[in-house]
């Protein structure tokens, strides 16, 4: 039979319960330590109250009781007390401590006379042992409490019991409650500690529920600090928004102005989270970089180099598996439009041919492979006044609340059609409005761009 790995949950909830435990064992130790000084006092007032004296004819002598309860009653409190202090949270610690209490029980029942009431210190010691919770200490205090009533009670009876011929099934009588006492107290300190387990996995989840809300919150800024704050392009009315989900996702988007135009890229990492934002990270690094380098590049060769670039960092560096859909495209003052990779279709309002075109891209995925043989470069044409939507599947993936179906290609569509005359901001926040009464657990990314013309961007 193989033993489970342990996961990081497990272990972590462990740690926590073996930390609370050391942690009680040492506090029950000093709470101990400082009871054993005060037994020592009370040991030795009940020496000097019950049999301060002694008379040997005429000759009156301190009782033996009183230096019985000075220096014995010494020994049995300043080593567990050193121990205490020394060495708090030892297993010898609470064994010493477990067998001296108990010996102070025996040593109270002798110095009282064997007084009934005296005995009541016994089954108090036991319970105190209890806080310790941990059963194996009541063994040898149990066993110590039996041998000193037998021992006691076959030498010294008056001692233990206050009267000279007890019946010899006297400390049999003892010795049964006490043990009666110790199933009730094992029952409890195991119930206790199965408690004190439980709490630590409570606590561990509570951390696990506040790790992954910091997460979020990292990977959320991640998300707005990499978005352009504005899209500012000649030639192009933009608008731009993502809307994160409440699980944070991997959308991603840009807009990098060159010369003649601008690079525009929309994307969506595989995942969630905080590996799905510094994944993203990556992207935008890098396809920044690269523009700034070559900005006249071709997007085939852009997309390649962006590729090769993502995979070695994220697969080789980071060892992780991650992978995206990107679109790049290359925008031109002209209205050429070059595009390349695989994302989501093109949406695109023909303004002079009052419909809407949808446009397939049927490229790869950035992070599969690092090289991608024979990637397929599309090219469109603007004219005035047509608009080009960009979107992630956040929103054509969002689920209608009464069918459960998902929105589609066909609701964005729809969207554009009718808002086809307003302005950019307007479509944009009409195709998010599409999911204000949907199921989504993805982010979503709207781009809205309306071409406006060679004279506008000459104006600009």
């Amino acid at each position: 039979m193989t033993a489970l790995a342990e996961t990081p949950a497990t272990d972590r909830a462990n740690q926590l319960f073996e930390e609370r435990y050391q942690a009680n064992f040492r506090r029950t130790d000093q709470l101990f330590g400082y009871l054993m000084l005060v037994q020592w006092v009370a040991g030795i007032v009940v020496a000097l109250v019950f049999s301060p004296y002694g008379w040997a004819g005429k000759v009156r002598s301190v009782h033996l009781h009183v230096p019985i309860a000075i220096f014995l009653g010494g020994a049995l409190s300043l080593v567990p007390f050193a121990l205490s202090r020394v060495r708090p949270g030892w297993s010898v610690t609470r064994y010493t401590i477990a067998v001296a209490q108990m010996l102070w029980s025996a040593l109270l029942i002798h110095l009282s006379g064997g007084r009934i009431e005296t005995h009541f210190h016994v089954f108090g010691s036991l319970a105190f042992l209890a806080f310790y919770r941990d059963w194996r200490v009541l063994v040898p205090a149990t066993i110590v409490v039996a041998a000193d009533h037998l021992v006691r009670q076959l030498f010294w009876p008056e001692s233990v019991y206050g009267i000279t011929n007890p019946e010899w099934w006297r400390f049999l009588e003892h010795a049964f409650w006490v043990v009666f006492e110790d199933v009730f107290l094992v029952i409890g300190v195991v119930t206790s500690v199965a408690e004190m387990r439980k709490i630590a996995e409570q606590n561990v989840k509570v951390e696990t529920t506040e790790r992954a809300a910091r997460e979020l919150e990292i990977a959320a800024a991640i998300q707005s600090s990499i978005l352009p704050k504005t899209v500012d392009v000649a030639g192009l009315e933009a608008s731009a928004r993502m809307v994160p989900a409440d699980e944070v996702g991997g959308d991603y988007y840009d807009v990098l102005p060159v010369n003649d135009g601008c690079w525009i890229a929309i994307g969506d990492v595989a995942g969630h989270g905080v590996r799905a934002g510094l994944t993203m990270l990556q992207a935008q690094s890098a396809l920044a970089a690269l523009v700034k380098q070559s900005p006249d590049q071709s997007p085939r060769d852009m997309w390649s180099a962006l590729n090769a670039t993502f995979y070695d960092n994220v697969r080789s560096r980071m060892q992780n598996d991650e992978h995206m859909t990107m679109s790049l495209l290359r925008y031109r003052r002209d209205g050429r439009l070059s595009v390349v990779g695989a994302h989501e279709e093109i949406v695109i309002w023909r303004a002079k041919a009052k419909s809407v075109e949808v446009v397939p891209l049927t490229g790869t995925w950035v992070g599969v492979a690092r090289t991608v043989p024979n990637l397929e470069e599309q090219q469109l044409k603007l004219d005035h006044g047509d608009v080009l939507v960009l979107y992630t599947d956040g929103i054509i993936e969002a689920r209608d609340r009464a069918s459960g179906e998902m929105l589609g290609i066909e609701a964005v569509r729809d969207a554009v059609v009718r808002n086809n005359a307003r302005s950019v901001d307007e479509i944009r926040d009409a195709i998010v409005g599409l999911t204000a009464k949907a199921i989504r657990d993805d982010d979503m990314s709207v781009l809205v761009f309306r071409y406006v013309g060679l004279q506008a961007a000459a104006a600009a």
